[in-house]
């Protein structure tokens, strides 16, 4: 672990059963100084983090403790980091230092703050989102991916957390942590490996199929669909949580898409109508990114569409996650990593790939 300064100790507020930070308060990662945890995930950690030099406030996000050892998830994260860095656009979150930190080292990297939260909260503290918001969320979101995807990036896993929120009110694309180069080593993603997360997944995705940027317009869609009504487009009945994610992902392979006037009769008739078009099943039929972006400007100027910020404070509590991070408590984020969710998670996709099988791939 990285040597704090003298005199630096955890806080006095952190739980008994929270997990020791592995940067403490006044620790230097680059050039950066160590000031808080912002949160904790099945991944990573994520730190606020001053570069003094510039007075400029940044985010560093450091490989989680379990995952240290595990070669493909190294991969990933450094991946993340790279593919950050090789783009620069206004709705991507930017990089701005990586490298290696602690004894023994794990990869970091620090990248812009995002004070504004993400959708997610936004949806969690104002409810559903008016047709004008949506539409220039998914405008901005467009433009974000489209670049991504013409660096010959996919997301793969686009959701309303991974769409964050600048202080100035820009939206920005983030959690690049499952994205895929198209020339990426194909042994970090298995043919037939399910990867992202149910409510927003792609058919092609769910069946295991090898992925293009068709895969975000599709995840975009649905996340719009979830920011509009206040919930994803499909819902499956309660019961145990492999069964529930096996029968959202076959609704996401069969069913027909949700009419979100059910919840929201005053929606935007052409809002509607591009939702559905990113929801397409073939995925030959979707519009393409730079098409949404179009399509969803002019509507969120006819509609006089303006981004919010998160009103609450987000740097009070050392639980609260940034861009980068899971909104995972350190509890959860124990459980996620127990030896029961990882046999689940081979179940759910052992299933996926039958489901998939069954439903004539």
């Amino acid at each position: 672990m990285p040597t704090p300064p003298e005199g630096s100790t955890v806080p006095r507020n952190r739980r008994m059963h929270d997990p020791v930070p592995f940067l403490l308060a006044g620790t230097r990662v680059g050039r950066y100084r160590v000031e808080q945890r912002l949160g904790i995930g099945a991944m990573s950690e994520v730190y606020l983090a001053v570069d003094d030099s510039l007075g400029r406030r940044a985010a560093i996000k450091v490989l989680g403790s379990n995952q240290v050892n595990n070669a493909t998830i190294n991969e990933r994260f450094l991946r993340e980091a790279r593919a950050l860095a090789r783009l620069s656009h206004p709705n991507l979150i930017p990089v701005f230092e990586a490298g290696q930190t602690g004894e023994p080292p794990r990869p970091y990297y620090a990248m812009e703050l995002l004070e504004g939260g993400d959708t997610q909260k936004l949806l969690e503290e104002r409810g559903p989102l008016s047709s004008a918001v949506v539409a220039l969320i998914g405008a901005e979101a467009a433009n974000g991916l489209g670049e991504a995807a013409r660096a010959g990036i996919i997301h793969r896993d686009v959701k309303p957390a991974n769409l964050g929120i600048s202080r100035h009110g820009v939206l920005k694309v983030t959690d690049f942590g499952l994205a895929k180069s198209y020339a990426a080593d194909k042994s970090l993603t298995a043919r037939g490996m399910v990867v992202g997360t149910a409510d927003y997944i792609a058919p092609e995705q769910a069946r295991g199929e090898d992925l293009d940027e068709r895969a975000d317009v599709y995840s975009l869609g649905c996340t719009l669909f979830h920011l509009l009504t206040g919930h994803p487009p499909f819902r499956a009945q309660q019961g145990p949580s492999v069964k529930e994610y096996l029968e959202v992902m076959r609704m996401h392979l069969t069913s027909p898409i949700p009419d979100p006037r059910a919840d929201v009769q005053s929606a935007d008739p052409e809002l509607l109508q591009s939702i559905a078009s990113m929801m397409t099943k073939d995925r030959n039929r979707r519009p393409t990114f730079d098409e949404i972006a179009r399509q969803l400007a002019r509507i969120a100027d006819r509609l006089g569409g303006e981004l919010p910020r998160v009103t609450r404070q987000l740097f009070l509590v050392t639980a609260e996650s940034v861009a980068g991070t899971s909104d995972v408590s350190p509890q959860d984020a124990r459980k996620q990593r127990s030896w029961p969710r990882m046999v689940a998670f081979a179940v759910i996709v052992a299933a996926a790939v039958a489901l998939a099988l069954a439903l004539g791939r």
